[in-house]
């Protein structure tokens, strides 16, 4: 039996209301404190920052959404993270509002969920004409481990659009209207807006679910249906090449890879789970090895079994071929580069080229089953009046939300922006922010806090944090960890830098930072602005220091590539007797700075061109002594240099005699 959508919108109130008290639930405590409740997790607070950007942006310059304040200077850098607009366009009115991003964050968990468990509900009644059955479907969905397991990642709970792209296309088979292809249409541009991984998931979905449906493609009115599908999905694709070239731009591009080295272990995936019942039983060392957790559930099994042995027919005719097409093509995706299905996807389909974590793709089995537990549940037909049979139901989700349960989480109470951030917002001086200490290669995701904390003044952000980085990053973080030497300064400058926030407790050895900062005293590049506790900002002053404006011809910084003695094509090849030597190259340019000097302190260098130049005094500019160093050929030995002995810190500007910088 088919629904009309009038029908099945009759029971949409209780559903909800049940629906949002099973994520209350699920996620408690959460519901005591959304604005300031936090997992402290770093993906959590990029997620946050995200929704909230889009709701500053949207309203100021929708048209520059994509050029979001991180990564600073470079543009489109949104494009190196989830997208979320649509829970951004959501979590909107909180923001304007006056809510936190924590807060904005913490509601669209419970909307994700909610929404999720709704649209799954309504696919199921649709089908069975059973609001029993799309309420167990729902809530065996949404709450499953894969999604509590994965709460800091908003993204991945709004994963509506799944069922609801499933209905659009049972309207379409149905009916066969174009208004139904364009809701499909819809429905896929939705997921895109929210989140990559979804999109490709439902990509893959959808086009299992028409081949479990080939059938009804063929004859005449067979073919006006594809005609309209295949209209859609070109109108789909233009749309989104359109609204998302920020992502084509940024290249996000991995090799195809398969997560664990034995096929035995990725299938162990799916006797993973995190759920107190099965973790402390059986599962718990399925969940330690297995590179994802995709139990769906004893309760969802058993009915889907349950659904695909009783012949009875509770659904559409090919609604079950269905489900176990996408639930087996999600099987076969999250194996990665073990099957060759997925390489030869992974050539043809460029975006599941940008996926890290394929063994995501197991949720389609999740939502397979939990289908099938609906519509097992629809199917069975004993004498009983309507009351026990809506008490069984309800039975039945008491026990998979016992048998699902994870938490209590351990939440903390966050306070992510502090005076100085907010100062940050209130100051008219102009500039990007930088924040030290600035994390690059392995320790990437500690930007995140930064990125949250920017969302009490939306300055641009050096820093930056997402599922790629910008190919340059490597080389900003080197730079940046360089501050507060002159060269460092001189190079913030250029790029427009305005502040630098240093949190001297977040170092290493903070009172090695601190002495550091201590001797900043007289630079008239850089003043201390404000102090809070172990937290200093500095303002970057437009004035050069001494010593860097005494560089001739006046370097440009943002042309000259960073160097130190390991990085490959550099002309430092290597220093002793001091304690950090760097520099900033092009073919016909060598600047280097020395910090400090003593009688042994030397850099070794291997020139192609024949350069010369002087050491200047980093602090006073002073020359200190002019040099000429030859070129090297590749199987010379590097030209050794003995740095002036004494200083706190020297550069040394060479320069070739003819031709530009």
């Amino acid at each position: 039996m088919v629904l009309t959508a009038a029908t099945a919108a009759n029971r949409w109130l209780p559903a909800a209301i049940l629906f949002l008290v099973l994520a209350a639930i699920h996620t408690w405590s959460l519901a005591t404190g959304p604005a300031h409740l936090s997992f402290l997790n770093d993906d959590e607070w990029l997620n946050a920052w995200a929704v909230a950007w889009i709701g500053h942006q949207i309203p100021r310059d929708p048209l520059h959404l994509f050029d979001a304040n991180m990564f600073h200077p470079r543009r489109g850098a949104l494009a190196y993270t989830e997208p979320l607009i649509v829970p951004g366009l959501m979590a909107a009115p909180i923001h304007w509002l006056g809510g936190s991003a924590l807060l904005a964050h913490n509601v669209l968990v419970l909307a994700g969920l909610t929404l999720t468990a709704l649209a799954t509900y309504w696919l199921v009644r649709v089908w069975t004409g059973d609001w029993r059955a799309g309420l167990l479907s729902g809530a065996l969905f949404a709450f499953s481990t894969p999604f509590i397991t994965r709460i800091p990642h908003v993204q991945a709970l709004h994963a509506y659009w799944l069922p609801l792209a499933l209905v659009a296309l049972q309207r379409l088979l149905t009916y066969g209207r174009a208004r139904h292809a364009a809701w499909l249409g819809l429905c896929v541009i939705g997921a895109a807006l929210t989140s990559g991984y979804l999109v490709v998931f439902l990509f893959f979905a959808l086009a299992a679910a028409a081949v479990a449906r080939a059938p009804a493609f063929l004859g005449r009115e067979g073919i006006r249906l594809l005609v309209r599908l295949v209209a859609a999905a070109a109108a789909t694709l233009v749309i989104l090449l359109f609204l998302l070239r920020p992502y084509l731009d940024a290249d996000n591009r991995r090799p195809p890879a398969a997560e664990t080295p034995e096929i035995t272990t990725a299938l162990s995936s799916y006797l993973a789970s995190a759920a107190h019942v099965h973790y402390r039983t059986w599962s718990g060392g399925f969940y330690h090895r297995a590179p994802g957790t995709l139990f769906p559930g004893c309760v969802a099994l058993v009915l889907a079994g349950v659904a695909l042995c009783r012949r009875r027919r509770a659904a559409p005719c090919g609604t079950r071929r269905l489900l176990l097409a996408v639930g087996g093509i999600g099987v076969l995706l999250s194996l990665g580069s073990h099957t060759p299905f997925y390489i030869w996807a992974y050539e043809a389909f460029p975006p599941l080229q940008g996926l890290r974590a394929v063994n995501r793709f197991g949720v389609l089995l999740v939502f397979a089953t939990a289908a099938l537990a609906g519509i097992g549940l629809s199917g069975c037909t004993w004498p009983a009046p309507a009351r026990r049979r809506t008490l069984v139901t309800f039975i039945l989700i008491a026990l998979a939300t016992v048998e699902s349960f994870h938490g209590p989480f351990a939440y903390s109470r966050l306070d992510y922006a502090g005076s100085i951030h907010r100062l940050l917002g209130r100051s008219s001086w102009p500039g990007a922010v930088l924040e030290l200490p600035i994390y690059g290669f392995r320790e990437f995701h500690r930007n995140a806090r930064y990125l949250l904390a920017s969302t009490a003044h939306w300055r641009p952000l050096v820093n930056g944090f997402g599922g790629f980085a910008p190919p340059d990053f490597d080389e900003t973080v080197q730079v940046a960890r360089q501050f507060p030497s002159v060269p460092a300064v001189a190079w913030l400058q250029d790029i427009g830098v305005g502040y630098v926030v240093v949190h001297l407790d977040a170092f290493p050895d903070p009172m090695h930072a601190l002495r550091s900062l201590i001797r900043l005293e007289g630079r008239r590049d850089l003043a201390l602005e404000a102090v809070e506790g172990a937290t200093r900002l500095y303002r970057v002053r437009p004035e050069r220091a001494r010593a860097i404006a005494a560089l001739t011809p006046a370097p440009r910084w943002s042309q000259l590539r960073f160097v130190d003695d390991s990085t490959d094509g550099s002309m430092l090849r290597a220093a002793g007797g001091t304690r950090r030597a760097f520099g900033f190259q092009s073919p016909r340019r060598f600047i280097a700075y020395i910090e400090p000097t003593g009688l042994e302190s030397f850099v070794a260098l291997r020139l192609p061109v024949p350069m010369s130049g002087r050491f200047l005094d980093a602090t006073t500019g002073a020359v200190l002594q002019g040099l000429a160093i030859p070129a090297s050929e590749a199987a010379d030995p590097p030209v050794r240099v003995i740095a002036p002995p004494g200083h706190h810190g020297v550069l040394l500007d060479l320069h070739a005699r003819r031709g530009p910088d």
